[in-house]
Parts: C-alpha cells; structure tokens; sequence
C-alpha cells in the first residue's frame, strides 16, 4: 500500500501536464491568428499571367529572366512587363524587341527597396510625366502568324484613369509569405501559362494540364522545400515510391501535401519525394512559416524532377502565388 502514494502522484502531475497543454493549444492558434490578420488584407490581383491572351507567345524569355531576377530583384508579373514594353515602345508584338530591352523593362518595373513591383498608379503617373515616351496608339490585332495579341492599358483600367482614382494606392504591400526553396532552381511553367506539354492524357484531361495552375522550379530530385506561411496541414497524400515521371510510372496523382495558411489560401506544392515528409505530419498538423515540409522529384503527371507550387483562395479560385512572396527575405513592416 506504501507504493500507491508515489503512483498516484505520478498520476496527478501526469493529468496537470496534460491539462496545461490542452490550454496552451487554443492559446497559440488565438496568437498566430492574431499575427497574420495583416495578411488579410491583401487585394488578390485576379490577372497576372491570365490577363496576357495567348501568353505563350512570351512565356520562354520571360521564364528565363524570372528565373534569373527572382530572389535577387523581386517579382514583375508577365501582364505588367508585356503592357510596360507595349507602352514604352508603342509595339504590339513585344516578342520583336531585344533581350536586353526585356530584361531592363523587367527591372524598371521594380522597386530596390522592397523588392516588389512598382505600384501601377506609381508607374502611371510616370509615364504621364515622361514627355519623352512615344504616343501610345497601339490597338489589339494579329501578328504575322495569325496570333491574336491584345493592346494592354493597366492605367486605364475599365477605361477609367488610375492616376486620377483616389481609392488606388501608391502604398507597397504587405507580403506574407516565404520563397519555399534554398538553392538554385529553374522556371520551366508560370501560373496560367498556355503550355504545349504532351503526356499522352485524354484530349480533354490534357489541355486541362496545359493551362497551368501554378508554378514550376525545376531542382534535383531530393531537394528539400519549405512551407511559405503558417498554417495547417490539409492534405498529405502519398499514392507513388518511385521516382519516375508520368510515361514511365502511369501514376497521374502522384505524391502531394496541401497547407491551409491562417489566411485560408491553400498552397499545394505537387510531385514531391515519398518518405520525404515527416511521418508526423498529418491533416490539421500545424506547420510554421519556413518549416521542412519534404523532398522534390517527379512523381504523378510530371516530366521531369520539379516542384510544383501553386495557390487557391478559400473558395477554390487560382491565384499567382508570386505576388504574395516577400523576396526582402525580412518580414515587411
């Protein structure tokens, strides 16, 4: 009976610990909500790569400079570039001018400071007072194989001008979110991107792969990736141990794992290592903003070892992920 005292105050500090930790729980979800209701506040920009008809006439320069500019300079979209080259040379067929027009035209759109783009009512009020610019008279039309490219005026959007809309801001964004990997990489698809990939799919499966949901960082197999936010695991679906692409494995679903961020975008990050994610990390696991998520490879509709990241809204919507990256590497005040 002497031996019951000690078990039994085992068990109360054992029932104290477990207690405390069910209230400390609640109390850190409550603090990482409270810390990223600025990330709320965000307008998503519907257009990015969407917005440019036919955008696979530009996609391989401009995945090239991407690739070469991203994390040194920041993101410009492929719509603000190819409006930015039509207004400042009054062309319709940007594919006609320079590399080294493109690459300049990438970087005028960015601002050293914050590594974002320049703010189009910014860019616009520039233009305005940039007497030396060309008349802009371009209109939409075809070029000389039959391809239809549209004239693109950001600073008359639904015909109203946005250096004289009061609700536009000048101000730089807030941008909550991480770059996911820590080496070198190479853009091989942007999100939208019109592709012309051929995995041997159904005719109607197959233009559903080409037009692109996110984006693609072509890196060795095995290379480690990173959550870009805080948040919670949704999906973890592993359906493939091989590393092998679609025409050899026949696995079109492949290996997945999809984070819920406290915002309520859901960020998928696609084709990824099997075994490589922790054995922990099942749905409603918590993830913090920079946690090892797994490995890269090339497993489900893929061909070739890559990362695939892509972003949807609460409500299912596609979103260029891009534009929500703070390539400052620092948290944005």
């Amino acid at each position: 009976m002497k031996k019951a005292k000690p078990l039994i105050f085992g068990i109360l500090i054992a029932s104290i610990v477990v207690i405390f930790s069910l209230l400390m729980v609640p109390a850190a979800v409550v603090l990482g909500i409270a810390h990223y209701e600025d990330n709320t506040e965000i307008t998503p920009d519907m257009r990015g790569s969407s917005g440019v008809i036919n955008n696979n006439l530009y996609a391989s320069r401009y995945k090239k400079i991407v690739t070469k500019y991203l994390l040194s300079k920041g993101y410009v979209s492929l719509e603000r570039l190819v409006f930015y080259l039509q207004r400042t040379y009054n062309v319709l067929d940007i594919t006609l001018l320079s590399d080294e027009e493109w690459e300049n035209a990438y970087l005028n759109n960015l601002d050293e400071e914050h590594k974002q783009m320049i703010p189009t009512k910014t860019l616009c009020k520039n233009f305005k007072e940039n007497t030396s610019l060309p008349e802009y008279t371009i209109q939409s039309g075809r070029n000389e194989n039959n391809i239809l490219i549209e004239a693109l005026n950001l600073c008359y959007p639904n015909g109203f001008d946005i250096t004289e809309i009061e609700e536009e801001s000048e101000s730089f964004q807030h941008l909550p979110y991480d770059f996911p990997l820590k080496t070198d990489f190479t853009v091989t698809s942007i999100v939208f991107e019109n592709r012309d990939v051929d995995l041997g799919l159904p005719e109607e499966e197959q233009e559903r792969v080409n037009y692109h949901s996110g984006w693609d960082l072509a890196v060795p197999t095995g290379t480690e990736f990173y959550s870009v936010c805080d948040g919670v695991i949704e999906k973890n679906v592993v359906t493939q141990a091989n590393d092998l692409p679609y025409q050899d494995s026949h696995n079109a679903t492949g290996n997945y794992i999809e984070v819920r961020c406290l915002d309520k975008n859901h960020v998928s990050y696609l084709h990824i290592q099997a075994g490589s994610v922790p054995y922990l990390y099942k749905p409603g696991t918590k993830i913090e903003k920079g946690a090892y998520l797994g490995k890269t490879s090339t497993t489900g509709l893929s061909n070739g070892p890559h990362l695939h990241l892509g972003l949807t809204n609460e409500n299912g919507v596609r979103m260029d992920i891009m534009k929500y990256i703070n390539f400052k590497g620092e948290d944005d005040e």
